[in-house]
C-alpha cells in the first residue's frame, strides 16, 4: 500500500463501490453527483466555512417563523454562536417527529461529567475536520474563539500534534482513530488514554465522540446551511497558510496517510459473523456495567425483564445517559419509517462499522419481524427482496457509515423519489444514530446479546 499507484487504485474501487461516481473528484466542486471538496489548508478550509452560509439545504427548510425569531430571542445564543436561530435544530424540528427530538441532544451538564469546554469542543472540531463538516467545523470555530482560543491555537488542531501535551495528543489520536477506523479499536487504544483520563473519563470522550460522529453526519448530509451571522475569514498566520491538514483526509496528492487506505475491508463470510457473534458474548466490557437494580434508579422507567448492556453503559450519566438511553428506546419505539428498514438500517450500519454488539442487537429486531437469517445476511450483498427505495436507503447507510465524506445531493435527491421528506429525514437521523451506538458500544466491547 505504500505505491501511489495502488492508493489511487484503492480510492478509485472504494469511491466507485460506494456510489460516488467513477474517478477521483475531491478538488470539484458542485454537481449534484460529486461531493464538496476536503479544503487542505487553513485558508481554504476558512473560506469552505463561509461559503456554507449560502448552501442549498437538501431537504427544503424555509425562513424561520415570527415564533422560532421570538423563541431564538427568549433563549440567546449558544456559547459562541451568538444570537439567533441554528439551523441544526430548525431542521430536526421540522421533519424529526417529537419522539426523536429528545434525548439525544441535551447540552445540561452532567453531574458526573467532569471534561470541559474547550477541551471536548477541541475532539468536536477534530471529529468534524475528519468527517469534512463544515457545519459542524464552523460552530466549533465559533466556540473555540468565543472560549479564548488563539488563531493559531485552533489552527494547531489541524497539525500533526506533537507540541501539544501527552494527554492531548492520547485524547486527540483516539478522536481520530474512533471517527475514521472505529473498526480498529483496540484495548491498547484505550489503555493509552486511560493513563491520562482516570475514572469515567475515557468513557466520557467515548461517549462524546460517538455523539459528534452522529451530529457530523445528519447536519452534512443534509446540506444544513451556515447561520449567516458567523465570521471565518480571519488572518491566517503566513507561517501555516499554505499548510496541507494532517488530520483531514485529502486526496493523495496532498499527503495524508489517513486518507489513501481503504476505509473499511472486504465484509467477513457469514461463517466469521456467526463465530464473531457467539465469541463476543464471552468478551469483558472495557468499563464496568452498573448492576440492574442501580440502573433502574437512575431510569425508574425502563420496561419489564433484563436491562440490556448498553443501557447498563450509559446509567454510568445520571443526566445525559439516561436521555441517551431515552433516545435509543424511542429510535426503536417511534418514527415514520417501517420497523423493517429500521432494522435493516441498523444491520448494514453495524457491518460496516464491525460493530459486533450492534449487529446482534440488529439481527434480534430482525429476528423478532419474522427474518430469517438468509434474508438477514441477504443485506450484505443488496440483494433479495427489497424494494428500490430500501435499497437505496440502504446504500445510503452503507456510504455514510463508511464515507460521509462522499455524500452528494444526488443521494438525497434519490431517496427524496421514494420517500416523503419527513422519511428521508428520518432515514439519515437513524443512519447518524447509528454511527454513534455502533462506536460507543464496541469501543466499549460490550458482550453480545441476542
Amino acid at each position: 500500500m505504500k505505491n501511489i499507484g495502488m492508493r489511487l487504485f484503492v480510492l478509485s474501487v472504494v469511491w466507485t463501490h460506494f456510489g460516488a461516481g467513477p474517478g477521483l473528484a475531491w478538488s470539484q466542486e458542485g454537481g449534484a453527483s460529486q461531493p464538496k471538496p476536503v479544503p487542505a489548508t487553513r485558508d481554504e478550509m476558512k473560506a469552505a466555512l463561509d461559503r456554507l452560509k449560502g448552501r442549498q439545504p437538501r431537504l427544503p427548510l424555509p425562513p424561520p417563523t415570527a415564533e422560532e425569531e421570538e423563541q431564538a430571542r427568549q433563549a440567546g445564543g449558544a456559547r459562541g454562536l451568538g444570537p439567533g436561530l441554528v439551523n441544526n435544530a430548525r431542521m430536526r424540528n421540522r421533519y424529526l417527529p417529537e419522539e426523536l427530538r429528545v434525548g439525544g441532544f441535551s447540552r445540561d451538564p452532567d453531574p458526573v461529567m467532569q471534561l470541559k469546554a474547550p477541551f471536548i469542543t477541541e475532539l468536536f472540531w477534530i471529529s468534524s475536520r475528519i468527517n469534512n463538516c463544515h457545519y459542524c467545523l464552523g460552530h466549533q470555530e465559533s466556540k473555540l474563539a468565543a472560549d479564548g482560543l488563539t488563531e493559531d491555537q485552533v489552527a494547531a488542531l489541524d497539525g500533526d500534534w506533537s507540541d501539544q501535551s501527552p494527554a492531548r495528543q492520547a485524547a486527540f489520536a483516539f478522536t481520530r482513530k474512533l471517527t475514521y477506523e472505529p473498526h480498529k479499536i483496540s484495548d491498547s487504544d484505550v489503555a493509552a488514554v486511560r493513563q491520562h483520563f482516570p475514572g469515567l473519563q475515557t468513557l466520557e470522550i467515548m461517549y462524546l465522540v460517538s455523539r459528534y460522529n452522529a451530529t457530523n453526519r445528519w447536519t452534512d448530509s443534509l446540506g444544513i446551511p451556515q447561520e449567516g451571522h458567523r465570521d471565518y475569514l480571519t488572518p491566517t498566520a503566513a507561517a501555516i497558510r499554505d499548510r496541507a491538514s494532517a488530520v483531514a483526509p485529502l486526496p493523495v496528492s496532498r499527503v495524508s496517510a489517513v486518507a489513501v487506505e481503504a476505509p473499511r475491508p472486504e465484509l467477513e463470510s457469514r461463517q466469521e459473523v456467526e463465530r464473531r457473534l457467539v465469541e463476543g458474548r464471552k468478551r469483558e466490557p472495557r468499563f464496568p456495567l452498573l448492576g440492574e437494580a442501580e440502573t433502574r434508579q437512575v431510569k425508574p422507567d425502563l420496561p419489564p425483564g433484563p436491562v440490556a448492556a448498553y443501557v447498563r453503559l450509559l446509567a454510568h450519566f445520571p443526566k445525559t445517559g439516561a436521555g441517551a438511553i431515552q433516545s435509543q428506546l424511542n429510535l426503536e419505539r417511534f418514527g415514520r419509517v417501517s420497523p423493517l428498514l429500521k432494522g435493516r438500517i441498523a444491520w448494514v450500519a453495524a457491518r460496516h462499522d464491525r460493530a459486533w454488539y450492534a449487529l446482534g442487537h440488529a439481527r434480534a429486531q430482525l429476528r423478532g419481524l419474522g427474518q430469517t437469517d438468509d434474508q438477514i445476511f441477504a443485506l450484505d450483498t443488496l440483494s433479495g427482496d427489497l424494494a428500490d427505495g430500501d435499497r437505496l436507503a440502504l446504500k445510503l447507510t452503507r456510504k455514510l457509515t463508511v464515507t460521509p465524506q462522499w455524500i452528494t445531493d444526488e443521494d438525497i435527491a434519490g431517496l427524496r423519489q421514494h420517500f416523503p421528506d419527513a422519511e428521508v429525514a428520518e432515514i439519515v437521523y437513524r443512519i447518524t444514530q447509528a454511527a454513534q451506538f455502533n462506536r460507543l458500544t464496541e469501543a466499549a466491547s460490550l458482550p453480545c446479546e441476542g
